[in-house]
């Protein structure tokens, strides 16, 4: 049987952000500090869940190997308002 890949989420826990994941069937906070937190309901108000990590990285190796680096990519921009 095939093995599909999980989403990890970059996200905030109260003021600390890092990537939020599912772990063995529990919510697993990384930060970027190095703590590891597991997410009880609890805690659900100072959790703030933002973009998938996948998405963000490959938006990244987009801009810096096929767009010759972040520098190219924000000058060649168009500046007018259409």
């Amino acid at each position: 049987m095939a093995t599909v890949a999980q989403k990890s989420f970059f996200a905030h826990l109260d003021a600390q952000a890092g990537v939020l994941a599912k772990v063995n069937n529990a919510l697993v906070f990384f930060g970027d500090d190095g703590a590891i937190t597991t997410v009880e309901p609890s805690m659900i108000h100072v959790l703030t869940v933002l973009g998938e990590t996948g998405i963000s990285d490959t938006q990244r190796l987009m801009d810096v190997v096929v767009h010759q680096g972040y520098a190219a990519v924000a000058c060649s921009r168009e500046s007018e308002v259409r």
